[in-house]
């Protein structure tokens, strides 16, 4: 009979989430530290994923022609305004830094790579012109076509070669009309790397700017009853 009143009054013989006095898991530091920074990474990666896939389609619809200005409107600075093709350029690689940064802050390693790999190809991929077919050698017994060389121009002595020239130059000079905008190549190998420490240096900005809200969600769950250890296990 004293041995039953001795357990009772220890606790001994209860379940020991009763005789701590509650079901709340208890507080680990570096749980909460974890769990902080998986929060404020799953908060951040869903924004830059939206922002580079409406970046990307920003850049699309500018390469389609949408707020492209009309090049008699430009008068003489038209030979410095860029071309939308190049503007939207631009504006893809934009979207393929936010993709990295996204990628970055993913705590999903598969996810942040599909979302690189989506944004990733060049806008003018499958538009690019085709080249154009080589000459082929005639065959044996075939006489190929004799190509006649243009003289060369003759020279009256009042005509000025600089004349075209100072013509494009002057105040009241027209717009080319030849002009033909060129869609820019991909991106090579340094660009690339460029763009991807761009991304990896956003990401991790991103996320420690958004550790505030990782330690305030930490908190807001353990104060539920959820236990912290078991978030961003999978990191």
């Amino acid at each position: 009979m004293p041995e039953d009143r001795l357990r009772r009054k220890s606790g001994k013989g209860r379940p020991e989430i009763w005789a701590s006095g509650g079901q709340r898991p208890p507080f680990d530091l570096r749980a909460f530290g974890r769990a902080s920074l998986h929060l404020a990474r799953s908060g951040v990666a869903p924004v830059h994923a939206w922002a580079a896939r409406a970046t990307r389609g920003a850049a699309v619809r500018v390469k389609g022609g949408a707020g492209r200005i009309p090049a008699g409107k430009l008068g003489r600075m038209e030979r410095f305004v860029p071309s939308h093709l190049r503007v939207a350029g631009w504006i893809k690689t934009l979207a393929a830094v936010l993709s990295h940064a996204s990628a970055t802050a993913d705590p999903d390693i598969r996810r942040g790579n599909a979302l690189v790999a989506e944004i990733a190809p060049h806008l003018w991929e499958k538009g690019l012109p085709a080249p154009e077919p080589a000459e082929t050698a005639p065959l044996a017994g075939e006489v190929g076509p004799v190509v006649l060389r243009e003289p060369p121009p003759v020279l009256l002595p009042g005509d000025d070669p600089l004349a075209s020239i100072r013509a494009e130059l002057a105040p009241d000079a027209e717009p080319r009309a030849d002009r033909q905008d060129i869609p820019p190549t991909p991106p090579g190998p340094v660009a690339e790397g460029a763009i991807q420490v761009s991304g990896y240096l956003l990401g991790w900005a991103s996320t420690i700017l958004a550790l505030p809200y990782g330690l305030a969600r930490a908190l807001w769950l353990f104060a539920a009853g959820r236990d912290l250890r078991g978030i961003g296990q999978e990191d």
